[in-house]
C-alpha cells in the first residue's frame, strides 16, 4: 500500500468525485480510477459506490478514511522531524532537465537537494501533495496551488553524431511522453515538412544519445546536449523556437533553502 494511493483516496473521498480529484492532482482519471483499483485489489474490498453524480464512501471506504488519514499524518510529522535534523531540499525534474541542469549540481562536494526524476504529471502531483519541495519542468502550469519561482528559455534543434548526415538519416528517436514539448517539436517539424523518416520512441535519454551519437539516429533535443561527437543540424535551426524552463514551488513561502538552491542554480546554468 503506497502513501500516495492513500492520499489519492482521500482526495477523491473529500471531492466525492474522481474526475474532480484527477484535475486537483493534476493527473489524468484513468491513473486515479487504476490507483483506487489498486488499493480496493489490497484491501479485498469495495471503498466506493459509483453514482451518476459521482461516487459515495461505503462502510470500508469510511474506515480507510480514517487510518489513511492518521497515517499521512504520522508520515509528515516524521518528515518534518527528519527534515529538521538534516534539512535537504526535494527537487523533482524530468530526465533531460535532471540531466542537463541538475547532474552538475549533484557532482559538487555538498549538494543542496535530492532529486526525484517522474514525468512532469507525477511531479505536479507529488508537488501538490508536498512530497517534493520543488519542481523543474516545461510544462507552462496555470494552478493555485503552485507558485512559479523562476523561468528561463533553451535553445532546441535537431542534434545527430558529426559523422551522419541530415538528409540520409532515416531513424528518428522520441520521448515516449505525449507532454514531451521535444516530442511535439518533432512532429510539427516533419509534418510541416512532409518529411519521412522511421521515428523509435524511447523513455531513457541515456540511450537516445548514445544512439545518436553512434549514429543510429537523430533527435530534437536542447542544443546544448552537443559534445564533440554530438553536433546541431543548423540548416532548420531557425524553425524552433526556445523551450521555457519553469521552476514551481507550492503556493505557501518558500523556504531559506529553497532560495539558496535557485541562487545556486542560476550559478550551474549552462
Amino acid at each position: 500500500m503506497e502513501i500516495n494511493d492513500l492520499m489519492i483516496f482521500l482526495k477523491v473521498a473529500q471531492l466525492g468525485s474522481i474526475s474532480k480529484a484527477a484535475e486537483e492532482l493534476g493527473y489524468v482519471q484513468p491513473n486515479i480510477t487504476g490507483r483506487l483499483k489498486i488499493l480496493e485489489g489490497e484491501l479485498n474490498t469495495l471503498l466506493f459506490r459509483r453514482t451518476n453524480k459521482g461516487v459515495v464512501l461505503l462502510p470500508s471506504g469510511e474506515l480507510l478514511v480514517e487510518y489513511a488519514t492518521k497515517i499521512i499524518q504520522t508520515v509528515e510529522e516524521a518528515k518534518e522531524k527528519i527534515q529538521n535534523q538534516h534539512p535537504i531540499l526535494r527537487v523533482g525534474a524530468t530526465q533531460t532537465i535532471s540531466k542537463m541542469y541538475l547532474t552538475p549540481m549533484l557532482l559538487t562536494n555538498q549538494p543542496l537537494f535530492s532529486l526525484y526524476m517522474r514525468t512532469s504529471e507525477e511531479l505536479r502531483s507529488l508537488l501538490k501533495v508536498k512530497e517534493v519541495d520543488l519542481v523543474i519542468t516545461n510544462q507552462n502550469w496555470q494552478d493555485a496551488g503552485i507558485k512559479k519561482m523562476y523561468s528561463f528559455t533553451e535553445e532546441i534543434g535537431w542534434i545527430g553524431s558529426k559523422t551522419s548526415d541530415f538528409s540520409t538519416c532515416q531513424r528518428i528517436l522520441i520521448n515516449q511522453s505525449k507532454t514531451c514539448p521535444y516530442r511535439e517539436a518533432t512532429l510539427n517539424f516533419l509534418k510541416k515538412n512532409q518529411t519521412a523518416k522511421q521515428m523509435i520512441e524511447l523513455d531513457s535519454l541515456d540511450t537516445m544519445l548514445s544512439m545518436i551519437e553512434s549514429g543510429n539516429g537523430m533527435a530534437i533535443l536542447p542544443i546544448s546536449f552537443c559534445t564533440t561527437n554530438i553536433i546541431a543540424y543548423p540548416r532548420h535551426h531557425a524553425f524552433f523556437d526556445p523551450i521555457q524552463i519553469n521552476i514551481y514551488a507550492a503556493a505557501s513561502h518558500p523556504s531559506v533553502l529553497t532560495h539558496v538552491f535557485l541562487q545556486s542554480f542560476r550559478n550551474f546554468m549552462p
